[in-house]
C-alpha cells in the first residue's frame, strides 16, 4: 500500500502537469491535433492522438527531477528512498498518459468526419502497451544524463520534445512487427510485460543508484 507521502507526492505529479504555465501548450497541441484530423490526410487518428499526447508530457517523462526548478533540492528532503520517488513519479506519467489521451481523444472525435471504432480502440491499448515501459526507462536515463533546470518550451524543449518523438517512432517498431507483419498480436502483450517487468527490476534502480550518485552535481545544475 502507498505511504500517505507516495500519495502526496502522486498528487503533486497530476497537479503540476496541469500547472497553469502548462495550459496553453497543451491547447495549442490539440488545435494541432485537431487540424491534422479534419484535414483528411493520410495520418492515422491514433498516430495523431500519440503524437500530441507525448508532445504534452515529454518532460513528465523526459525531466523527472525538475518539473519545477528545485525539485530535485525539495525531494532530497522528502523522507522517501529515491527508488519510491522514481516509481511514483513513473507511475503517475502512465496515470497521466491515459488521462491526457482521453482529453485528446476526446477533443479530436469532437471534430473528426470518421468515427471511432471499438478496433481503433484495442488497438490504441495495445500499442501504447508496447512503448510505455522503454519510453519511461529511456525517460528516467534522459532525466539523469540531461536534467533542464527549467522546461517552459525554450528550444532546448523543443528539441527534447522531437528527440521524444524519435523514441517513439523506433519503439513503435515492436508493435507494427508483432501486429502487421507477423499478424500476431498476442505477442504484443508478451512484450508488454516483459518490457514493464525490466522497468520495474532493472531501470527504476538503477535511476535511484544514478540520482543518489550524482544529487550533488545535478543540484548545482545552473
Amino acid at each position: 500500500m502507498p505511504t500517505r507521502r507516495e500519495t502526496m507526492l502522486f498528487a503533486m505529479e497530476l497537479r503540476q502537469c496541469f500547472s497553469a504555465k502548462r495550459v496553453p501548450v497543451f491547447i495549442l497541441l490539440i488545435l494541432i491535433a485537431i487540424f491534422l484530423v479534419v484535414q483528411e490526410s493520410e495520418l492515422s487518428p491514433m498516430f495523431v492522438v500519440f503524437l500530441a499526447v507525448f508532445a504534452i508530457l515529454e518532460s513528465q517523462f523526459n525531466n523527472i527531477l525538475f518539473r519545477s526548478p528545485h525539485e530535485l533540492e525539495a525531494l532530497s528532503l522528502f523522507s522517501l528512498p529515491w527508488e519510491r520517488i522514481v516509481l511514483v513519479k513513473n507511475v503517475a506519467s502512465i496515470v497521466l498518459l491515459g488521462i491526457v489521451t482521453v482529453i485528446v481523444s476526446m477533443s479530436m472525435l469532437y471534430f473528426s468526419p470518421a468515427q471511432p471504432t471499438w478496433s481503433m480502440i484495442v488497438d490504441g491499448l495495445v500499442y501504447s502497451s508496447t512503448i510505455i515501459f522503454p519510453l519511461l526507462h529511456i525517460g528516467n536515463r534522459e532525466s539523469v544524463q540531461a536534467p533542464r533546470r527549467s522546461s517552459e518550451w525554450e528550444i532546448n524543449d523543443i528539441v527534447q520534445a522531437a528527440g521524444m518523438f524519435l523514441f517513439v517512432c523506433v519503439l513503435s517498431f515492436p508493435y507494427i512487427l508483432f501486429t502487421i507483419v507477423f499478424k500476431m498480436q498476442w505477442l504484443n502483450f508478451v512484450y508488454a510485460i516483459i518490457a514493464g517487468w525490466f522497468w520495474l527490476t532493472r531501470s527504476i534502480p538503477r535511476t535511484a543508484l544514478s540520482i543518489e550518485s550524482l544529487k550533488t552535481q545535478l543540484c548545482a545544475i545552473l
